[in-house]
């Protein structure tokens, strides 16, 4: 997150998510214009609190100004080291009793050093209560993409656990270049943060920036347009990088309107999550499949011949599709069984759906009746039908290559007796052959 002189501030974020927390002050991380109007703003709807370091304004007495650490520093600590840094930063002569970590970025982090920082949370004990974490717009990202079903990395899951034993988290709702996040990610990332959670432990908040040229209402819009999204509003949120008195007075309006109707949604409604699942694969014939995609991704169809063939891709798929899609098994595949896979990815979930079908060779048909030979070739089959007489040689009389229905008629110079007709074609899954008998009278 950028560093601002010492004006910066911040709309302190709600209170702690356990029972006996009242709701903490908005913090306020912005620049003094912005956070000066932010403050004036809220006046009878939430108390403020100023992000350190900044100048001294009677606005926040000592009591109401966080003291400030940096996450890039506590990364490469043991954990008694990490403790020590918080203790230092929460005793200055800026801070009241509290500090904020800016800001916890995984790519700063290894596992073994996260395991430190959690704990360090813990050898605070109950003055774990006087931390703050910003989480980076990174860390905020990797864990909104991951598939919910699936465990967070052993880094992710470590840092996750040690900033839920601060007083709170704030997760940024904006990207590195302070643009909000789309409306989507805007929805899923609470939303799966949420779900991760561990309950018992410090709250979760959102920390709102800039409006990207949107303005402010279409950003609160946006943020509110989850349920995720408005239940982390009632923890108060943060305010960040608000760099003019109108920009400051822009966001105090939004949340004051937002504490006026805090469970309703916004005007556009909310924005769909997306969920796993929403995938259907299913047969269509010895030759396709049909694949419904209920959700949002990219889905890749391939095959594989049992038992140890290689697998190959033969379609794509972009979802979400109004009704199943028929697709079809190469025209060359060889007779044999055949797994066949949908892997359906996008959003940060991944389904996989496999089946079982088994190819087998196009049949060769023959029929007679009345003097005519009703011979049917598959396709890629050449096919050669031959008389065979009660005594002496075969005698061929037609050849056909499929795929083909083809008429033939019995020659005229047959004698009297018993013969059969014989069709004996070969291409696309080998040899076949199929036979008649008939009486020439």
């Amino acid at each position: 997150m950028p560093m601002f002189r010492i004006c910066a501030g911040i709309l302190v974020l709600a209170a702690a998510a356990v029972p006996a927390a009242a709701a903490d002050p908005v913090i306020l991380y912005a620049p003094a214009k912005g956070a000066k109007a932010a403050h004036d703003g809220l006046r009878g709807t939430s108390a403020t609190v100023r992000q350190g370091p900044a100048a001294r304004d009677g606005r926040w007495p000592r009591s109401a100004r966080l003291g400030k650490a940096s996450g890039r520093e506590l990364s490469g600590r043991s954990a008694p080291q990490i403790a020590a840094i918080l203790r230092r930063a929460w005793s200055a002569d800026f801070s009241g009793g509290r500090v904020a970590v800016d800001e916890i970025s995984p790519a700063q982090w290894s596992a073994g050093e996260a395991a430190r920082l959690r704990r360090a949370m813990e050898l605070l004990g109950p003055d774990a209560r006087r931390v703050s974490f910003y989480a980076a717009s990174s860390m905020v990202e990797q864990v909104g993409r991951t598939d919910p079903r699936r465990a967070l990395s052993p880094k992710l899951a470590a840092l996750v656990d040690a900033m839920s034993r601060a007083r709170s988290t704030y997760l940024q709702t904006y990207r590195g270049n302070l643009q909000p996040l789309p409306a989507r990610e805007m929805a899923t990332h609470p939303t799966r943060w949420m779900a991760r959670w561990p309950n018992g432990r410090g709250s979760l908040h959102l920390l709102i920036g800039p409006d990207g040229g949107i303005g402010q209402k279409a950003l609160w819009n946006r943020v509110r347009a989850s349920p995720a999204g408005r239940k982390l509003l009632q923890n108060a949120p943060g305010a960040y990088g608000l760099r003019s008195s109108s920009a400051g007075r822009a966001w105090a309006a939004q949340y004051r309107a937002h504490r006026r109707a805090p469970r309703t949604p916004p005007p556009g409604g909310d924005v769909a999550v997306p969920r796993p699942g929403g995938l259907t694969l299913a047969r269509a014939g010895q030759k396709a499949v049909r694949v419904g995609l209920g959700r949002a991704g990219r889905a890749v169809v391939s095959i594989r011949r049992k038992p140890s063939g290689a697998r190959r891709a033969i379609h794509k798929l972009s979802g979400p599709t109004r009704s199943p899609v028929l697709v079809r098994l190469p025209a060359g595949v060889r007779p044999g069984t055949y797994e066949v896979q949908v892997v359906l990815q996008g959003n940060g979930l991944t389904d996989r759906k496999r089946l079982t079908t088994t190819v087998r060779r196009p049949p060769l048909r023959l029929r007679h009746a009345r003097g005519l030979f009703t011979l049917t070739v598959p396709r890629g089959v050449r096919a050669v039908l031959r008389i065979a007489p009660p005594r002496g040689r075969d005698r061929a009389i037609a050849k056909v290559t499929g795929p083909r229905t083809r008429k033939i008629r019995r020659p005229k110079d047959l004698k009297r007796g018993r013969y059969t007709a014989i069709a004996v074609g070969v291409g696309a899954g080998g040899r076949r052959q199929v036979s008649v008998r008939f009486v020439v009278r």
